[in-house]
């Protein structure tokens, strides 16, 4: 049960806030919606 939390945890915390530098630095949330912003600006 608690190994289940913990990579749960860990999956989130890579995939939603860890830093990617294929994406310029920014957490994946962050660039997808920056990546928004640029296509509704077109």
């Amino acid at each position: 049960k608690f190994m289940k939390q913990d990579v749960a945890a860990y999956m989130k915390y890579y995939n939603l806030e860890r830093l990617h530098s294929a994406n310029g630095d920014l957490s994946p949330v962050e660039f997808e919606n920056s990546q928004l912003k640029v296509s509704s600006c077109s």
